[in-house]
């Protein structure tokens, strides 16, 4: 499981080194907010259709033929990111990018659940990869060529890492590549999930100009951000015993919680508690929806990819509703649509929950 763990860990943290500052990239390339909001928006929507695709791949074929290509392709795309030279270049080489980063992680979820580990340690790694990669993306700064090279740099470890991956045995699954079943027989998880993501993007959508708003520098800025995959590296290794619905219910009470207090803070130093209500959160929200879904359906890499999926799909609605509420009504207006989200999103599952039991 070592090298699966590394995978789980260098990924993201690949991921998030060049995601931290491209708001404030795009900013600098001449992108309103609204076009900033469009330029997050095609990331998610790109991951969106990957993940629905190569969830479903992965459980009709050989796992670790699935996780080659994804960190192939994401070597090759995070690399062209730095021929970006305006807003609609750096909108492409986004979308390229966020097809790559939905096609590994349903098959991953689904290789360390056949091997019978745990969702919650394995998923916790991850958080740690993106708190190391917010971290190092503050100390290097807003040098945009050289985290582009990084991420693309540490795909290409996890594609060596996964050549020497051993494959599986997995049931053999009767499964139709374009069936919406496990979506619709799981309305409640997917969809109260989305509506609770879309709120958080719309905040983090701007949240990097909020801070410098608030007075912090770059350093501040990727301090800030690690602290949110920290706490969740901690909390998220600790959940084994508490039942799936007990941990979405209290995911996204605290959420709501966690987005008033970034309302109110009246200087960056003031946001860092509010990050760690809302990364306790998000361990409880995603740790306790993708065990209950994965637990509940025979076709594992699916049901993992369909949250990555709505992940995608709150990352598109929430980036433009972020950019065009900053835009009109200026940058707290997200965190308060965040906190309707959140309640909106607790409200639904329990309604569609009562009505599939």
């Amino acid at each position: 499981m070592i090298r699966i763990n590394n995978i789980q860990f260098l990924a993201n943290m690949a991921n998030v080194l060049s995601l931290l500052f491209i708001p404030v990239f795009a900013e600098s390339l001449g992108a309103t907010y609204l076009e900033i909001g469009f330029i997050v928006g095609i990331f998610s929507a790109s991951t969106l259709l990957s993940s629905f695709i190569f969830g479903r791949v992965a459980d009709l074929h050989h796992l670790r033929s699935v996780l080659l290509f994804g960190f192939g392709i994401a070597a090759a795309s995070f690399f062209l990111q730095v021929f970006a030279r305006d807003p609609s270049s750096l909108m492409l080489a986004r979308a390229l990018a966020g097809f790559s980063v939905g096609i590994y992680p349903g098959a991953l979820i689904a290789y360390v659940h056949y091997r019978k580990q745990s969702l919650g340690r394995f998923i916790s790694l991850g958080s740690l990869g993106w708190m190391v990669g917010f971290f190092a993306a503050g100390l290097i700064g807003e040098n945009m060529n050289r985290l582009f090279l990084l991420s693309s740099f540490f795909y290409l470890i996890c594609f060596l890492l996964a050549f020497r991956l051993r494959d599986i045995e997995k049931p053999q699954v009767n499964l139709s590549y374009f069936s919406l079943d496990t979506l619709l027989k799981n309305a409640g998880p997917y969809f109260a999930l989305f509506l609770r993501h879309t709120g958080a993007v719309g905040v983090w959508t701007i949240f990097p100009l909020y801070l410098l708003q608030l007075g912090a520098t770059d350093f501040w800025i990727g301090l800030i951000y690690a602290v949110n995959p920290a706490v969740q590296f901690l909390v998220m290794r600790r959940l084994d015993r508490l039942g799936n619905e007990r941990l979405i219910h209290i995911g996204y009470s605290l959420s709501a919680v966690g987005f008033v207090s970034l309302i109110l803070a009246p200087s960056y130093l003031y946001i860092i508690p509010g990050m760690i209500i809302i990364a306790c959160s998000w361990s409880f929200l995603y740790v306790g929806s993708t065990r209950l879904v994965v637990e509940r359906n025979p076709d594992k890499a699916t049901s993992a990819g369909l949250i990555n999926s709505m992940i995608g799909a709150a990352g598109v609605v929430g980036a433009l509703l972020g950019g065009l509420f900053s835009q009109v009504f200026g940058f707290r207006s997200t965190m308060f649509a965040a906190v309707f989200f959140c309640l909106a999103g607790f409200l639904l599952f329990k309604v569609l929950e009562r009505q599939s039991a």
